[in-house]
């Protein structure tokens, strides 16, 4: 009931039951040595596909990955709603709607498990925020609570009964989730009926006694801390019961069971990684997760010009997926300059740096650096010993140098004391002042350019914390450098035998290169036929750990899209970022692109965007306020210790709505490079409360190339007298039609779309009386209404 290590389950040998094995997963898999997978679009971007097919094929070749990698669970999908913009984890999780997170995540898990691969659903429940994230308590009425925040965990738990659940880090109503016997046993067990195992989030346990009782079958990581020697004696001592030990031990027997560990692991046939077939789905997913938010005077596609300015460090390097636990170590990353140069052979695409945009010093550009053979990246060069003595056991070439987790290669497998030392040349692009930072888990780690120790010895470290509770060792310092010149480098890491974590090693090498000239980029913009600027809040602004501080871009992003909209005939910006950014430049360029955290093939799908090669079909799966202080937990955020959840169940456009704010862009809303039109929509004109009810429409595409849109259905509640939003979405489908085509569309509307959850008779219910069915392709662009009247049978 407690792992034996960070990443894996007891096995007890004198009863052949073998070890489980679980790692990280929404994006990828996050292998626990850092060995590459592919890097799929983050979960928002997922969502904004608005297509769970497409979910469903990403969930089956993450999980295929997974058995390569020799994981049985894959923790993911991350499924809470996006309570205010500037949540951490945002790009992780799917959406401000439950309805949308629900029918994403459970085509996900189905994926997913299709493979012989768990999946485990997290964090249950209300974890909406980093702020405080160990401790805060979400506090909300047990309405809110039902309809917002376990809804999406209700309908997937239901419909694809993912074989293990998450326990969160915080306090639901003051009580810890890894304890909370409403939730683990009420709700989750008695009501929805689950039979999987309940695992806490690494580090989550609280107790012994309380959580054993209350349902939390799984304590992560190992070696116990709860679920060990205490809980023997919590047992002897009479006050957990041997029948209560059998209720969970049974649950992570069936888990072993359901992944096929008990049957010699037939899934390792599955087994793939990168393949042409995987690159695919992540780039389709990004794909069709692109947003075209703006579009005037048919700017987009670029058709003619042959000169195109592409700005911004976002071009060129590209922030693919967020950090944290989700973080992959990517086959490759594509970036759009490379790709739109690919897709315009004949056109001169010409780049401009023009600000720098990172919050904090990037992981060293593997760009930039040359191993021994010449190659892209870094000589590794890994020994059985701290000291390097002797030959290595092991080499290899290496530009991936952010590791959560690393050392357990080759012939090392198993080894906890060792060393590494990666060398090779790096080869600045620019001239000036440079400055490193050197992360690291370990005691001892330096760094030295051409023969000279820049970070090492005995300068002093700065603590820095990884997720809130993993310390890392930080050291910084500067040199200066001459574009072009090659420089000698060389990295070591020592890693001792005795870690609280074995093979939980860490590292991180982060390069702030000289500012880049703001007019060179004005300059080629302002001689251009197009300016294609990428913005974005950089490449550690969207974390695990810690929420955004604004909502805002940085202030010379800003007046470097003011500058160039001015001077340039056609001026479009790509938002590569994870969560909404205010735009107070949006009136003065001519489009506007989100791109969000596209993984690795992410600059093939927004060159094929921009280049009219495919038609955008994503949908905002959130609202996009125009400031923060229009959002609805704005005057609730942070909230501390105890987080007053205030505004309830207006969360997103359900706020925006009830208030008659109008969002700079609403949800649901995307643009094409076609039309499409809703006509004939039908339904009964009454219907007994209970009976799923059809929604019948016909969807023709009116304009001149094919494409896609999304059918969306929103239900507008006039019969309950209880406090209501004004709309809900209730159904969706995505839809391909080439130009001039028609197609007729049947939409089932469940008993579940017209409830609501009535705190006096505890249940869910739905009343007598009339409700509107409104239709079309965001939750403000509706073009067909319809009533209905249910009836008490």
């Amino acid at each position: 009931m407690s792992g034996k290590d960070f990443w894996s389950l007891r096995p007890i040998e004198r009863l052949g039951i073998p070890s489980l094995n679980v790692s990280d997963g929404p994006t990828g898999l996050r292998s626990t040595n850092s060995d590459p997978a592919t890097v799929f679009p983050v979960g928002v971007a997922l969502a904004a596909t608005w297509n769970p097919g497409l979910a469903h094929r990403m969930g089956e070749a993450i999980a295929r990955e997974a058995i390569a990698y020799n994981v049985d669970v894959l923790l993911a999908p991350t499924i809470n709603i996006q309570r205010t913009p500037l949540g951490g984890r945002n790009f992780e999780s799917y959406s401000e709607d439950p309805f949308l997170a629900g029918e994403i995540a459970t085509l996900f898990v189905q994926g997913v498990q299709s493979q012989g691969v768990g999946t485990s659903l997290k964090h249950f429940a209300a974890n909406n925020q980093e702020h405080d994230r160990m401790t805060g308590s979400s506090n909300m009425g047990e309405r809110v609570l039902r309809e917002m925040y376990l809804s999406a965990f209700e309908a997937t738990i239901r419909r694809a009964s993912p074989w293990s659940v998450m326990s969160a880090y915080n306090r639901i109503n003051g009580t810890y989730a890894s304890e909370n016997q409403f939730l683990l046993e009420q709700v989750l067990r008695k009501e929805w009926d689950y039979d999987g195992v309940v695992v806490s989030d690494w580090g989550a346990t609280k107790s012994t006694i309380g959580s054993v009782n209350a349902g939390l079958d799984l304590e992560m990581p190992g070696p116990g801390r709860f679920y060990a020697e205490s809980l023997k004696m919590a047992v002897a001592s009479g006050e957990v019961s041997p029948a209560k030990i059998d209720e969970h031990v049974e649950r992570i027997l069936k888990l072993i069971e359901r992944v096929g560990l008990l049957d010699g692991n037939p899934k390792r046939q599955r087994a793939a990684v990168n393949t042409a077939e995987h690159q695919t789905v992540a780039r389709q997913v990004a794909t069709e997760a692109i947003v075209l938010l703006k579009n005037e005077n048919n700017a987009l596609p670029i058709g003619t010009g042959n000169r195109i300015a592409v700005i911004g460090g976002a071009a060129h390097r590209p922030t693919i997926q967020g950090g944290g636990s989700s973080q992959v170590s990517p086959y490759r990353i594509i970036s759009p300059l490379e790709a739109l140069r690919k897709a315009w052979p004949d056109r001169e695409v010409l780049y401009a740096q023009g600000v720098d945009h990172e919050v904090r010093a990037p992981v060293i550009d593997y760009r930039l650096l040359r191993d021994e053979n010449g190659e892209e990246g870094l000589t590794a060069r890994y020994y059985d010993n701290q000291s390097l003595d002797g030959d290595p056991v092991y080499t290899e070439r290496d530009w991936r140098l952010l590791k959560l987790g690393f050392g357990k290669v080759g012939p090392l497998q198993g080894s906890t004391a060792f060393a590494v030392e990666w060398s090779g040349t790096l080869i600045p692009e620019s001239t000036g002042a440079h400055e490193f930072m050197l992360s690291h888990s370990s005691p001892e780690a330096d760094l030295t350019i051409d023969g000279v120790t820049l970070i090492g010895g005995e300068m002093p470290i700065e603590r820095e914390k990884l997720f809130m509770f993993l310390t890392l060792n930080a050291r910084s310092a500067g040199c200066h450098m001459v574009a072009g010149q090659s420089y000698a480098l060389r990295m070591r890491y020592r890693q001792p035998a005795d870690t609280d974590f074995p093979g939980f090693n860490l590292l991180k090498l982060s390069l702030r290169t000289p500012p880049p000239s703001v007019q060179d980029a004005i300059e080629l913009a302002s001689t251009s036929d197009v300016a294609i600027v990428f913005a974005a809040p950089g490449t550690t602004a969207e974390t695990e750990g810690e929420d955004r501080k604004d909502m805002s871009l940085s202030k010379d992003q800003v007046e470097l899209i003011e500058s160039i909209s001015a001077r340039c005939r056609k001026t479009i910006v790509v938002l590569n970022s994870g969560s909404p950014v205010e735009m107070p430049w949006a009136d003065h360029v001519d489009a506007i692109v989100q791109m969000w955290l596209p993984g690795q093939e992410g600059g093939y799908a927004i060159a094929d965007i921009l280049s009219g090669k495919v038609s955008p079909s994503g949908k905002l799966p959130v609202t996009f306020p125009r400031i923060y202080r229009d959002t609805p937990s704005f005057l609730h955020y942070p909230g501390g210790r105890q987080v007053d959840y205030g505004e309830g169940l207006f969360v997103g456009y359900r706020y925006f709505d009830k208030m008659e704010i109008e969002p700079l862009f609403p949800f649901g809303h995307g643009l094409t490079y076609t039309r499409f039109e809703i006509r004939d929509v039908s339904i009964p004109a009454k219907a007994a409360l209970g009976d799923t009810v059809r929604l019948s429409l016909n969807v023709s595409n009116t304009g001149m190339r094919a494409g896609q849109d999304t059918v969306q259905v929103y239900i507008e509640d006039r019969a309950t007298r209880e406090t209501r939003p004004l709309r809900q979405l209730k159904s969706f489908e995505k839809i391909f039609l080439e130009a001039g085509e028609s197609t007729s569309l049947s939409l089932d509307l469940g008993a579940s779309a017209f409830t609501h959850y009535d705190i006096d008779e505890g249940k869910w219910l739905a009343t007598p009386g009339s409700y509107l069915i409104h239709v079309g392709f965001s939750s403000v662009d509706l073009r067909q209404t319809i009533e209905i009247n249910l009836y008490a049978d």
